[in-house]
């Protein structure tokens, strides 16, 4: 039996099982016809996560909780009330996740940046160890030939803004995403922008 540990590593090769899976199901029976040549020229091809998805670290290296950190604390929410807080580990196994987008043939990987793992309580002092995991995510994407896509929000919005001003229902919550988005485009220069 597998442990918790390495079931929840299952996830992107079952995903990519899927994926191929329902290509071939809605593509028909000739799976050698669906090729890169059969998208528009420009196509990217690439995958995406949420931090809160597959990051881990919920409570160490710094990040402040986040709504997903209250939200999932509700039993039965979740299969076996997993939580965020291992997941997938990508925070220190980002390279095996990279090498296998790579070994994919993957161009992108679309990830979110927790605003909680760069501003622990939201706003204020800037989290340097969640820059530098981020710093460390991006030069191996670009080292392997992978283009990162940066979202800034993905639904885990800081608990601290949360409990402040009722989250996205204030528009000062607004005008501190705007300026988040600007402090960590500084903090990394290899960000596309698109």
């Amino acid at each position: 039996m597998l442990s918790q540990k390495e079931n929840m590593r299952t996830p992107l090769p079952l995903l990519v099982v899927l994926v191929v899976s329902l290509a071939l199901a809605v593509g028909g029976t000739r799976p050698a016809n669906v090729s890169r040549k059969s998208f528009p020229k420009g196509f990217v091809f690439g995958t995406a996560t949420s931090a809160y998805q597959v990051e881990g670290m919920a409570h160490k290296g710094g990040r402040g909780p986040s709504i997903w950190d209250e939200f999932i604390k509700t039993p039965g929410l979740e299969p076996n009330n997993a939580t965020g807080e291992v997941s997938v580990d990508q925070y220190h196994r980002y390279k095996e996740d990279i090498d296998l987008m790579a070994n994919l043939n993957f161009d992108a990987y679309r990830f979110s940046i927790s605003w909680s793992r760069i501003f622990p309580k939201g706003t204020g002092k800037v989290n340097k160890r969640g820059v530098a995991y981020y710093n460390r995510l991006i030069d191996y994407m670009l080292k392997k030939g992978i283009t990162p896509y940066a979202n800034l929000n993905h639904y885990d919005l800081p608990l601290a803004l949360e409990k402040k001003y009722l989250g996205w229902l204030d528009h000062q919550v607004v005008y501190l995403y705007l300026g988040t988005g600007g402090i960590i485009s500084r903090q990394k220069k290899s960000f596309k922008h698109r």
